[in-house]
């Protein structure tokens, strides 16, 4: 009798395990390390492949190129409509947002911070009912191999992993200034992407350089100040939703990257411009679509760059929700106006006048003290002492919108 209660409870427990083992993990290194380290490349193929496997009607794992050492490019297309290609998606009218992860392969919270949060959108943790109305389409890695060239001092201003990637590409090619040239076969290959999707939002994700501050993120749209009027307006109003939602969430978020009027030196101010089509965020209102691009604080510790990006995806997935057909409508107005363009005036450049204005900004405390080895003054910054200053801020010396269409915006 106990020999064969024994295998009945055998019995009755291997369809349960079985189950179990077929569980694939679906987590990243990052987090079961708690965020000390990041994963190697493979650990992105092994994932992409594990998503289509344990979602097969919600998630296809596709290699849109090769790079120069012969890696893949790979992207993830997830979406509970049916629409996992390009076609469908068009057929349906669903709004494509594409977010790009370490285009610059040491800034890597994107890689992580989207992984986590492509998975709580399948488990219907975050955002529900969001993939029946979108199509996602992330690519954890676009510098792939500046990715696998890794190291523990690549990032010395930067607060963890352990161990990230390089700027740069494998043939020294920084890809966020080669949207508009394409000279790598690697920004080829994405705008092959993009082309082939068509998407209505393409989120940027990036972590900062250099100065020392509270806030624990910035937010770049376009077009504010460049680009289709009726499509600024869009895009001001996306701007103004992500301020709100981020600091519901308890960050600090800033609508603009805090650049220093004169390198080094705080007491200059800090200004906002509109970057050149070879940036992610100057090419896209090119296309009349949208560019977001996101910048998490590279002093702030790595859990916490990798919480407030992965706020920020699903943040811009929810606004996408809301507002993707009204987008998608605009664009289409948008092309139409394009098209008829000849003959008139277009802005090619801009440049940040000498009007201001002061705004609150946190930050540290901080000395400017001669460097024992150039003699130059360098900013020390004290990461314990806060302050709150009114920074000088150049705003809208762009001329592309009056105050009134600026509307209550405070930047």
């Amino acid at each position: 009798m106990k020999s064969r209660l024994i295998c009945l409870l055998l019995a009755a427990l291997t369809p349960a395990l079985g189950a179990l083992a077929a569980t694939p993990d679906l987590s990243t290194l990052a987090e079961r390390s708690d965020f000390k380290q990041t994963g190697r490349y493979a650990e992105t193929v092994e994932l992409c492949a594990a998503f289509a496997e344990a979602y097969p009607d919600a998630v296809r794992c596709e290699e849109f190129g090769r790079t120069p050492e012969d890696r893949p490019l790979l992207s993830l297309v997830i979406s509970r409509s049916g629409a996992l290609s390009a076609a469908a998606a068009r057929a349906q009218g669903l709004p494509v947002v594409l977010v790009q992860g370490g285009i610059h392969a040491g800034e890597i919270d994107g890689k992580d911070a989207g992984f986590l949060a492509v998975r709580e959108l399948l488990n219907g943790e975050a955002a529900s009912g969001a993939l029946e109305k979108l199509v996602l389409v992330f690519v954890p890695v676009f510098n792939v191999d500046g990715h696998e060239r890794f190291g523990a001092w690549n990032r010395p201003n930067q607060r963890g992993p352990e161990q990230m990637g390089w700027r740069t590409t494998a043939q020294n090619y920084n890809l966020n200034r080669d949207y508009a040239k394409a000279d790598t076969i690697e920004m080829q290959a994405m705008l092959r992407l993009i082309g082939q999707w068509d998407p209505i939002v393409l989120v940027d994700l990036h972590v900062t350089d250099g100065a020392q501050f509270e806030h624990d993120i910035s937010v770049t749209l376009e077009p504010v100040y460049s680009g289709d009027l009726e499509l600024r307006m869009a895009g001001l109003a996306l701007r103004g939703e992500m301020m709100q939602r981020l600091s519901a969430q308890g960050s600090l978020p800033l609508p603009f990257y805090p650049s220093f009027v004169i390198g080094d030196d705080p007491t200059s101010g800090v200004y906002a411009s509109v970057s050149p089509p070879r940036f992610s965020t100057g090419y896209m209102p090119l296309r009349n679509r949208i560019g977001v691009l996101v910048e998490t604080h590279s002093w702030k510790d790595y859990k916490t760059r990798v919480r407030v990006t992965r706020n920020t995806v699903i943040g811009l997935i929810e606004a996408t929700v809301a507002h993707g057909s009204q987008w998608l409508s605009l664009a289409r107005e948008a092309d139409t106006r394009a098209a008829k363009l000849a003959d008139s005036s277009v802005a090619l450049a801009y440049q940040v006048q000498g009007e201001g204005h002061l705004i609150d900004f946190r930050g540290y405390a901080y000395t400017r003290t001669p460097s024992a080895i150039s003699g130059a003054l360098v900013t020390r910054y004290d990461d314990v002492v806060t302050v709150l200053t009114d920074e000088r801020f150049a705003k809208d010396a762009f001329r592309v919108l009056s105050k009134e269409q600026l509307g209550a915006s405070p930047w």
